[in-house]
Order: C-alpha cells, then structure tokens, then sequence
C-alpha cells in the first residue's frame, strides 16, 4: 500500500473517533404519519422472564403447594387400590378427601341459586304490588262513585218525601249553576226557567228549609234570591209560645249568616223567647207556606230606646253547601 493511503485511512479513523455522536433525528408530523403508516404492527412479546417469575412464586406458594401434593397422594392411593382389586375403598378415599371441596362448590351453588331466587321474588312481589295498587285504585274510584250516588239518592228520597208530606204542593227540581261569590251567597243561578213553567216570586225551599224566592227569570234559567237579602220577609212564628213576627235580612248581619225576627207580638216579653227555639213560616203575609222551617233563634235583644224586641236567627239551610232546590210552582 502506498504510504499517503495509510495516511488517509488514519485521518478518517481519527476523525470518527473524535467526532460527537449525532442526535436522533426527530419526524415531522407528515414523516410521522407516514412512517406510521409504513411500519406493520407488531404485538408485543412476552417476556420468558416475567414468565418465569410468575411461575416460580406459583410453586413457592404453600397453599399451592400443598393442595398439590394432596390431589397426588389421593390419586396414587386411589390408583393403588384400584389396581389392588379395592375399587369401592379407592372412592371412598377420594370421596372423603374431596368432600370439603364439594361442601364449598354446593355452598357456592346454593348461594347463587338463593340469590336468583330472591331477585325473581323481588320482581313477582313488585308486579304483585303494582296490580294491588291498580285495584285499590279502581276500588277507591268505585267507592267515591257509590257515595256520591247514595247521596244523590238520598236527597231525591228526601224530596220525594217532601212531596208526599205536602201533596197539595207541585215542586219543580232545579240545580244551581251560578251564585255569587262571598262569604255568605244571597243569589243563586238556577238552571230552570220560563219553559219550565217558572215565574217571579215562586218560594224555594230545600228538605232543610226556606232558601228563598226566584227574583228573575229567563227562558231556561232563574235567579234566587234569599231570606239573607234585606229587600226580602218571611211572615213566622215560634212554635213553642205561638209568638208571630216578620223575619228579614239585616245588612249588618249578613256576613254572619243572620236574619232579624221583628214587630214580635207585644205581649211577648223577651224571657219567653230562647236561643235554639224553632221559627216556622206562618203563610201570612208573603209567598211562602205555612209550616216552613225558616231557621232558630240565635239571641234575644231589645232596643233600649223604644223598648221594642227582636231576635237574631240563623237560617236552616246552608247556603254555602246548596247543589240543588225545589221550586214551589203551585198548590
């Protein structure tokens, strides 16, 4: 070799060895995509010495180890016998041995067979529940109907008997479709009128007692004015003494549900008038009946300036609860 070609190849060895190692060189994203793209996947393999570990702690585990050498002494001894010509020992031996385990598989079995059976109750007793619910429901349902037709039997037993008592009477059936509104209604709506053969002035009552007379009438429908209403009076008396006045309504007592009984007889002295003492209709002096129940006496007054008495009566019927009235169209 000539010697300036030894020279050269020292230079180049020199310099490689002198020279700094170049960093890796790092991918744009389009080089690494495509190198993504261009390399075939390949799974990971697993280690021979993870592997190995793991086997290793699997023998160095007593209860392993253990549980091992057992299944091997039951399974020479059976054999042994076995071939020994003792086959019914040979399973005894391995039934005995094995019973623990089947203790545990069977504890296992019913466990889960327990649980099964307790979800498949729990779905049976929520299906059961909601078709109890359902007929409470329905029966609830079937019970408010029931009530509301005992009671609208009762108050057409009522009138009927109401018609029986006073046959002289003709009584037209009517319910309310408008009142005011307030504590105490004065005015009711109902939904009969001159078709029906009623007029102005008709008394209207219920099985309780007086509630009024009609005030107005259209063609299929009426206002009812009450014995609350100052413009109206009922001609009374007191059954227990005989007692007669007028009963009308009193504007400052109307919010308290209340009528005045005035131009009481002179010879009545107020001890001979109580509270709770009955006051019918006398037939004198207005549209109504004789014999009608108007309402009771509430209190006794007298006025200190003309030495006059009245009482204070609360009305028989409750105007706040009326649906339906009778309508006293003849006699």
């Amino acid at each position: 070799m000539p010697q300036s070609a030894g020279r050269g190849a020292r230079y180049v060895g020199d310099f490689l060895k002198e020279a700094p190692p170049r960093p890796p060189r790092t991918l744009k994203e389009g080089e690494k995509s495509a190198a993504v793209r261009g390399t075939p996947f390949r799974i990971p393999e697993f280690p021979v010495e993870v592997f190995e570990r793991e086997r290793m702690k699997l023998f160095k585990n007593r209860f392993f180890i253990v549980c091992l050498c057992v299944a091997v002494a039951v399974a020479g001894l059976s054999s042994t016998f076995a071939l020994m010509g003792y086959r019914a020992l040979a399973r005894d031996i391995v039934g005995t041995v094995t019973m623990p385990v089947r203790l545990v598989f069977a504890a296992f079995a019913n466990a889960v067979d327990g649980f099964g059976k307790y979800f498949q109750s729990v779905n049976t007793l929520e299906e059961q529940k909601a078709a109890l619910e359902a007929e409470n429901a329905a029966l609830r349902e079937q019970i408010a109907r029931a009530e509301l037709l005992e009671r609208e039997n009762e108050r057409l037993r009522e009138y009927l008997s109401m018609k029986a008592e006073n046959p002289g009477f003709s009584f037209e059936l009517a319910r309310v479709i408008g009142r005011e509104a307030g504590n105490y209604v004065t005015v009711f709506t109902l939904n009969r009128g001159s078709v029906h053969g009623i007029e102005k002035d008709m008394p209207v009552v219920t099985t309780d007692g007086i509630v009024g007379c009609v005030e107005e009438v259209g063609l299929t429908w009426c206002k009812v004015t009450t014995v609350l209403e100052t413009a109206r009076s009922v001609g009374v008396y007191l059954p227990r003494n005989g007692a007669t006045g007028i009963l009308s309504g009193d504007y400052s007592m109307r919010g308290e549900g209340l009528c005045r009984l005035t131009f009481v007889d002179s010879n009545i002295t107020a001890e001979e008038i109580q509270p709770g003492d009955m006051v019918l209709s006398s037939g004198m002096g207005s549209v109504y009946p004789a014999e009608l129940t108007v309402g009771t006496v509430e209190s006794v007054e007298i006025d200190p300036a003309t030495r006059t008495l009245s009482a204070l009566v609360r009305p028989a019927v409750d105007f706040s609860s009326l649906q339906e009235m009778m309508i006293l169209t003849g006699q």
